[in-house]
């Protein structure tokens, strides 16, 4: 059996590291709404982190797995840590791609006014909390009708988003690579959606 302690600090690790991808995922929005180049190089250089925190969390799952063999309850909890860690540095992903495309944007003046894409992100990034608290505090009855709701609301924008963007590339071919870039965006965001849905851990049978 694992020690309550090493389980205890083994949930930290998890919460710290999606704390911090959380914040990456933030600043990423930001200097895309801001049109904030340096804060969106420094989310690019923070993606080395985040690939060094999932490692020592996996590090972290084998050995107490390796060392401990554990069953039931605690195996779920460290397949659950080891299942979120690995979405987490796929989010920091999301967030860095996000950085790079904002960059290629701020070398042309801004095609249009965000209104959806911050909608988007603010929800998303929502779920990325609902679904951390669902991991610390070992319930989900109640999260994931508010999960499902929020990342069909962040499809419905993305769509939206799509139909709004291939009328300014049909309008005129200089909007093609800027509307491209908002079109990437907006699929990453998507995408972190998608991966807060599928983190929801799993309770032992």
């Amino acid at each position: 059996m694992i020690p309550e302690e090493m389980i205890e600090s083994y949930k930290e690790t998890v919460m710290k590291f999606g704390r911090f991808v959380e914040d990456m995922f933030d600043r990423a929005v930001y200097a895309l709404i801001d049109r904030n180049a340096d804060m969106a190089k420094e989310v690019m250089e923070d993606d080395k982190l985040a690939d060094k925190m999932r490692d020592d969390l996996n590090e972290k799952t084998i050995f107490m797995i390796g060392e401990y063999a554990p069953v039931g309850k605690q195996l779920v909890e460290s397949i659950n840590g080891f299942v979120l860690g690995n979405a987490l540095e796929m989010i920091g992903d999301k967030a860095t791609s996000i950085a790079g495309e904002t960059l290629k944007l701020l070398k042309e003046p801004a095609l249009k006014p965000l209104i959806d894409l911050p909608k988007m992100a603010s929800t998303a990034e929502k779920m990325m909390r609902i679904s951390l608290d669902v991991y610390k505090d070992e319930s989900n009855d109640s999260a994931i009708e508010d999960l499902l709701n929020m990342e069909e609301y962040v499809d419905e924008l993305n769509l939206s988003i799509e139909d709004e963007l291939k009328l300014y590339m049909m309008e005129s071919p200089r909007n093609v690579n800027r509307a491209l870039s908002l079109l990437l965006i907006a699929r990453h965001i998507e995408d972190v959606a998608d991966l807060c849905l599928k983190v929801i851990p799993k309770k032992p049978l």
